[in-house]
């Protein structure tokens, strides 16, 4: 496997314009779902956030919110 060590040599190699890209797309990353990977409960992030959406479109009962429902329910979220 290549060392951190290895991977920066190889970075600081790159122009200016392709450090900027490599930045980028490495926060990206772990702004994405790459900071919850390190978390056990969290194996799968995409499924989890999924798993979030579904629940938030239903009613404690289990019931699916209208789309008045859900849209009245975000619009309150910011008071």
């Amino acid at each position: 496997m290549t060392s951190y060590e290895e991977i920066l040599e190889s970075a600081k190699r790159l122009s200016s314009t392709e450090r900027l890209q490599l930045a980028d797309a490495l926060l990206a990353e772990e702004l994405g779902f790459g900071m919850w990977r390190e978390r056990e409960d969290m194996a799968d992030a995409a499924n989890y956030v999924s798993a979030l959406r579904k629940a938030e479109m239903r009613t404690p009962n289990g019931r699916e919110k209208t789309p008045k429902e859900f849209l009245r329910e975000i619009e309150t979220l910011d008071e």
